[in-house]
């Protein structure tokens, strides 16, 4: 009945962004890089999807909580921050294999693609956290003046 009721609380649009995150994480994350075929490739995912879900969700709360940012921009910051973070990284692996292999056998080898998607997919569970648990959650019990005041007490 508790489940009900909590699902009760969203708009049907926002069921359809939860439904569409948690299907991006399922495709992005286990489809597209065929994560499961082997050990390698699920540990890899669990770095690449473990970094960006953190990634993303300090720099929400650092935004929207600490900064109190508005939620689009924060939306923005974290997914440009984490993005970028994931491509400085990849190349910074792929430059220093750059004298012992061939492009194409370091492309083989680090999984530039497949990363990405897991990284995207480890961003999406994020957002997926946020929206489904801390947006309506977190946010208005902390900025509520109550809590202010006894947080201040």
């Amino acid at each position: 009945m508790k489940i009900v009721n909590e699902l009760n609380k969203y708009s049907v649009g926002e069921k359809m962004t939860l439904i569409l995150l948690g299907l991006g994480i399922i495709c992005f994350g286990f489809v597209f890089p065929d994560s499961l075929s082997d050990h390698d490739k699920l540990l890899h995912f669990a770095a690449h999807f473990g970094m960006s879900f953190l990634l993303a969700l300090c720099f929400y709360a650092l935004c929207s909580v600490k900064l109190r940012i508005p939620k689009a921009i924060s939306y923005t910051v974290l997914i440009s921050a984490t993005l970028c973070i994931g491509v400085i990284y990849k190349l910074w692996e792929i430059y220093s294999m750059l004298g012992n292999y061939s492009f194409q056998a370091i492309m083989d080898r680090t999984g530039c693609l497949s990363s990405m998607s897991q990284n995207l997919s480890g961003l999406m569970a994020a957002m997926l956290v946020i929206e489904s648990m801390l947006h309506k959650n977190l946010v208005p019990h902390i900025m509520s003046k109550h809590s202010l005041n006894s947080i201040r007490a």
